[in-house]
């Protein structure tokens, strides 16, 4: 009787892989191909981004121009206007319409277009990678910063007309005039047509796509 061959283990027709004399090793079959990484989702575009580039400044530049532009406008059509009934050139209470035409659109305002333009050119600027959102919250902060210029500037006017007053009351009544009212009544309509400008600037620059980003191919 012959004894029963066992049905597990290596038998002697068998081959075991394993290290040959030239340090040959079976290789284990590839498992299953683990799929790409997903893309990242793009960073959040932050409201102050600090620094200075030729797109920040022409962004700026046209944001800035708009608004002057706009101002101008207005203020001829004003002047033309009233030179139906009064003279342009005359003066009326010391300050003829061409005076008070360029002290109105250009000398009293040129604080805020100053300070608007420094924001947008160096702290909130105007590009086109930047959404439509922070680009009109970045409009806000230089309407604001340029309403902080005209303040600033009021500092100094206020005090020097203070001191030509008679008495304290008044002095003080126009420090809160140059300081305070009148530059909240000349900033707030200026930030509201930065809010238009900046857009419009974004949209000459050219704003970024909204489609879905495909992965990258390997």
């Amino acid at each position: 009787m012959t004894a029963d061959h066992p049905t597990d283990g290596p038998g002697p027709g068998h081959h075991v892989p394993g290290p040959g004399p030239s340090g040959w090793a079976a290789v284990p079959p590839p498992g299953p191909r683990s799929a790409p990484p997903a893309p990242r989702p793009a960073g959040r575009t932050g409201t102050i981004a600090p620094g200075a580039s030729r797109i920040a400044t022409t962004g700026a530049a046209l944001t800035v121009v708009s608004v002057v532009v706009v101002e101008f406008l207005a203020g001829v059509v004003g002047l033309l206007g009233s030179s139906t009934l009064v003279g342009p050139f005359l003066s009326h209470g010391g300050t003829s319409l061409v005076e008070a035409f360029v002290q109105g659109v250009f000398v009293a305002r040129t604080p805020f277009y100053v300070g608007a333009f420094l924001a947008l050119a160096f702290l909130v600027p105007v590009v086109p990678r930047a959404p439509l959102p922070v680009v009109l919250v970045r409009a806000l902060l230089a309407g604001a910063a340029g309403t902080l210029a005209l303040a600033l500037v009021g500092v100094a006017t206020g005090a020097y007309a203070a001191v030509r007053q008679v008495s304290v009351g008044r002095g003080l009544g126009r420090v809160f005039v140059d300081v305070v009212t009148t530059p909240l009544q000349i900033g707030l309509p200026l930030t509201l047509m930065l809010l238009g400008t900046a857009t419009v600037a974004w949209l000459l620059l050219g704003r970024p796509r909204t489609g879905p980003s495909t992965p990258p191919r390997r």
